[in-house]
Formats: C-alpha cells, sequence, structure tokens
C-alpha cells in the first residue's frame, strides 16, 4: 500500500513551500533590499556628461561622390574612435584642464560610442564632480576634432579629407549616474528572494513530517480517516469530548467516527486496534475520547487497553485499573466483572490490570482471542489501545486479532519513514489497515473564528467569552 515519493516538484510543492516559509523569503527580500540600498548609499556618486561630434567628408559635389564619401567616413569612424582616447587626444586634455592623471587613467573614465549607421560619435566623461565631467567632455571633443584635422588625408589642395565638429556640448548633469540607490535595492531584494525561496526549498524538502493529507498521500495510497486539531492551551489534553462536546476536537472526533462508519467492515461488531509508530503520539487519548462519540452515538462500546507496558486508560479515565485485562485473562475474574462502565451515557473500560513480566507470551495467548469474541458478541464496537509498533512487537501480534487497524500520526513530530515502516510492519503481520489519523494538526484560521465566538452579556449582565478548544494529542 506504500507509494513511492515524487521524483519533481511540483507548482503545489513550491507553493506550499513559500506558503510555509514566507516570513523567512519575505525577511531575506526586505533584508536584501535595505543592505542593497545601504551599500548603493556609501559608494561615491559619480557624474557623467557627454558631448557629441559630426563628422564629413569636405570633397566631392555629386550625389555618387558624397555616398562614397558618406561610406568612407563612416569606415573610419572605429579609428576616430580609438583616436579619441589615445595621448594624441589626452595629454593636451590633461594640459588644459590640470588634471593631475595620467592618459591610461583617464582614458578609464571616458567610453566612446558611435551609434549604428551614422558619422557621429559621442564623448561620455565620467567624475564625481558633474562639472568637471562636462569639462572633461568638451575638451576630449575640442581636442580629437583638431587632431582629426591634423591626421585626416589631405586633399589636391592641402586641406584636410575629413572634418569633425562639436554637435552637442556636454553639460553639467543634475543626476548622478552612478550608484543607482533604487535600481540596486531592488536588484538586491530580488537575490534575497531567491535567497529565501532557496531556503525554503531546502527546508521543506529536509522536513519529512507528514503534516498534512499530501504528505500521506507521499507515502501511502491509504485515506486518511481525518484530521485532530490540536490545542494551544496547556493542560486540554484527556477526554476532552466529555469536557467540550462541542469543541472544533469533539468535531474532529465525529467526522471520524463517521468516516470508521462507512470503512469496508464485515458483521455487526467491529474490533479496532488504534496504534501508532513511535511513543507520545496521542494515541490513547485518542482512543479514549474516540471510545466516547461512538457511545455519545448509541454505539455499545468497548475500549481495551491493550499496552500492558506503559498503560494510559485507567489514568485517563480515573478509574482504578489493578483489576482488568489480566485479571480476567487468568480466570480470577469474569469478564463482566473485570469491566467497568463509565458514567451512564460513556464507554466500558478495560484496563491492563496487573501487568505481566511477558507482554508478548498474554497477546499471542489462546484466552485473549476467546476474550476478544466474547467482547464482540455483547458490543458493537471494541477499541484497543496498543503499544508502539516501531517500538515493541505487541502491535503486530494484536493485528491479526482485530477487523481494521488505525495509525495516529502525530502530524509535529511523526517523520514519512516511521509511517511508511509502520505501515509495512502492520500489513506484513496480517493486520488490515483502516486509515490514518492525523493528529495534532493546524487549524485553519477561518475555522479557529468559527469557534470563538463574541462577548455576550448573562442573564445578570456579566460578560462571558465563550471559546472552544482542546485536543487529545496527549502524550501516550
Amino acid at each position: 500500500m506504500t507509494a513511492s515519493e515524487p521524483a519533481q516538484w511540483t507548482l503545489g510543492h513550491v507553493w506550499e513551500a513559500l506558503r510555509k516559509f514566507w516570513a523567512l523569503v519575505a525577511g531575506l527580500t526586505v533584508l536584501g533590499g535595505a543592505a542593497g540600498y545601504l551599500v548603493s548609499s556609501s559608494v561615491e556618486p559619480e557624474f557623467q556628461a557627454r558631448a557629441s561630434l559630426y563628422f564629413a567628408l569636405n570633397q566631392g559635389t555629386s550625389g555618387a561622390d558624397l555616398n562614397q564619401g558618406s561610406a568612407y567616413t563612416q569606415n573610419q569612424m572605429l579609428s576616430f574612435a580609438r583616436l579619441a582616447t589615445s595621448s594624441r587626444v589626452l595629454e593636451p586634455v590633461i594640459e588644459r584642464l590640470a588634471l593631475g592623471t595620467t592618459p591610461r587613467d583617464l582614458a578609464r573614465s571616458i567610453a566612446i560610442t558611435i551609434p549604428q549607421d551614422t558619422v557621429i560619435l559621442d564623448v561620455t566623461a565620467t567624475s564625481t564632480d558633474p562639472d568637471r565631467a562636462a569639462e572633461i567632455a568638451n575638451t576630449v571633443s575640442d581636442e580629437l576634432a583638431a587632431v582629426v584635422q591634423e591626421v585626416a588625408a589631405e586633399s589636391t589642395d592641402g586641406a584636410a579629407t575629413i572634418s569633425a565638429s562639436v554637435i552637442d556640448d556636454a553639460v553639467p548633469p543634475e543626476v548622478q549616474s552612478v550608484p543607482n540607490k533604487p535600481r540596486d535595492a531592488l536588484l538586491a531584494a530580488a537575490v534575497g528572494f531567491l535567497v529565501g525561496a532557496l531556503a525554503a526549498f531546502v527546508a521543506t524538502m529536509a522536513d519529512t513530517r507528514v503534516r498534512n493529507e499530501a504528505a500521506v498521500a507521499r507515502v501511502t495510497n491509504l485515506p486518511v480517516l481525518g484530521a485532530v486539531t490540536r490545542t494551544k492551551r496547556a493542560g486540554a489534553a484527556g477526554l476532552i469530548v466529555a469536557r467540550e462536546p462541542h469543541s472544533p476536537v469533539a468535531e474532529d472526533m465525529r467526522r471520524i467516527q463517521s468516516a470508521l462508519a462507512f470503512s469496508a467492515l464485515d458483521g455487526q461488531s467491529r474490533r479496532l486496534l488504534i496504534t501508532s509508530a513511535s511513543p507520545s503520539e496521542g494515541k490513547s487519548t485518542f482512543s479514549a475520547n474516540l471510545s466516547l462519540t461512538l457511545a455519545a452515538a448509541g454505539e455499545r462500546t468497548l475500549i481495551i487497553d491493550g499496552d500492558l507496558r506503559r498503560p494510559r486508560v485507567a489514568e485517563l479515565f480515573g478509574i482504578d485499573g489493578e483489576v482488568g485485562l489480566t485479571t480476567a485473562l487468568f480466570g480470577k475474574v469474569k469478564l463482566a466483572e473485570a469491566v467497568v462502565p463509565w458514567r451512564d451515557d460513556g464507554p466500558d473500560v478495560l484496563t491492563t490490570g496487573a501487568l505481566p513480566p511477558n507482554p508478548a507470551a498474554v497477546l499471542t495467548s489462546l484466552a485473549l482471542r476467546s476474550l476478544l469474541d466474547s467482547a464482540a458478541h455483547r458490543y458493537d464496537v471494541v477499541l484497543i489501545d496498543s503499544p508502539p509498533v516501531l517500538t515493541v512487537a505487541d502491535s503486530n501480534l494484536l493485528a491479526p486479532l482485530v477487523d481494521g487497524v488505525v495509525i495516529v500520526v502525530d502530524a509535529s513530530r511523526t517523520r514519512r519513514p516511521q509511517l511508511a515502516n509502520t505501515i509495512r510492519s502492520i500489513e506484513s503481520a496480517g493486520g488490515r489497515i483502516l486509515g490514518i489519523v492525523l493528529n495534532k494538526a493546524r487549524t485553519t484560521s477561518h475555522r479557529a473564528a468559527y469557534y470563538v465566538q463574541t462577548p455576550r452579556r448573562t442573564a445578570w449582565g456579566r460578560r462571558r467569552l465563550v471559546r472552544a478548544g482542546g485536543s487529545p494529542a496527549a502524550e501516550a
């Protein structure tokens, strides 16, 4: 009945990871954006100014000559771009502006661009001073135009064939080009989001807890009979169905009772084994509350404490456990004498009695099989609370003696491998698993709001806040 986990992530898995760790993703996104803005603010601002030159051929009057001259000029534009950052141009610029630098260092702060299919050359200068950036761009443009007149080929009359003229002077910029604080903050926030999303995916993949029905489906095809809401109030465990019959947990138990009613069980009697993968998952408290729910629905119910190592049923119902299952099995009393009725509308309770030195021998005895058969004739439902499957073999010994097995899973701690091993162990022992119950499950916000009523006044004028809560999530 086990199913292999999917090898690839779906969009649903991605959304689930982001939803579960939304605070981490949002925090890293905000932190990244703030860090990017602070780092950007610490960088010294730089300004850019741009001047433009136009290059033209100084000869030819016909259309053919002009076309050939334009093509020739375009072919020379790359040479003029290299010339703009050469020492021939930059040394005079350094002298005129008294920059106190070298042509190589100055060339690093100058960018030359040529718009495609044009004879226009743009000189962009970068400096921490906007006025200085404009001065450098204009001076480089002037010097480049002069040098082009010197190095260009001459015509027959001794004039330069190509001339350069400034068509746009550089002006001091009003806005810095670097750093761009909004852009840097946005990019850093995007990096923070990606890091947060990656961390959420890794955490989700590393978290193998069976938190919901989707996690159960990744382990087995067995149905989920229901989920029991966990309580946020300390000390709210125990017989919550009897204490708060209108609480969310009581409704959860009724849903599980209905799901069990639709299980394909043969015969009029139902013998159910309640177990879990490991200790402290709440199976004993679940068994006790399920027995209360069944009894309240009119079912003749008997709950048997089959945990002969760490019994909890007597403690939960608040009765003396000295006389019980082992007492009846050893023939000291009859089954009817060992059973303790719990209230008029409650279930009958059969505690463990004296704990035997060898529980396995008791659970495999013919006397136990005969006792269960006798109980099945007297009651509509017989619930057996058994030890955890992965701790001792007692549940495997009891599984073939019952009509079905219900596995209680702690949604806050049980791992998928534990659940898979539990299912495999019970099925190998010949047990029939009816389904899974998720215990201590998270409640949805809209459901929690439904059970919280606004304050209202009683007949004596006092304000009273009615709340429903609690969960059979005791350590058992």
